[in-house]
């Protein structure tokens, strides 16, 4: 665990939040000394908005019971995990998310490919 993540694990514990991962540029390996750290935290009950929670600057929270689809999908498949106080119900919704995921993911690539077509055709909206 980097050294600001315990900091950013115990306020989410302290907030409720019963795991949480660390995605994004720190999990690719695209991190720029600069860059923010991207978390994804879930709660099962009573799920704060991310503005609710106190993190410090520089910490972009995801939270996972409402997070859409294509982003929770890709927390839960390329996501590191940060803390887990609740195992049975990070693998529940890990594999379910998971699951859902790539069976959505075809449809969501399509709808992202005729949308630039659209936009790349100067259709309204774009």
């Amino acid at each position: 665990m980097i050294a600001q993540e315990q900091p950013v694990a115990e306020m989410l514990r302290a907030a409720g939040a019963r795991f949480a991962f660390i995605h994004g540029s720190r999990v690719l390996g695209r991190a720029r000394p600069d860059s923010d750290l991207d978390v994804g935290a879930w709660w099962g009950l009573g799920p704060p908005a991310s503005w609710e929670v106190d993190l410090p600057i520089g910490v972009d929270l995801v939270v996972l019971d409402s997070a859409p689809l294509w982003l929770a999908g890709r927390i839960a498949q390329e996501g590191r995990l940060l803390f887990d106080d609740d195992p049975p119900a990070r693998v529940r919704w890990q594999a379910d998310t998971r699951l859902r995921y790539l069976d959505e993911i075809p449809a969501i690539r399509e709808r992202y490919r005729r949308r630039r077509i659209e936009l790349a055709r100067g259709a309204p909206g774009g």
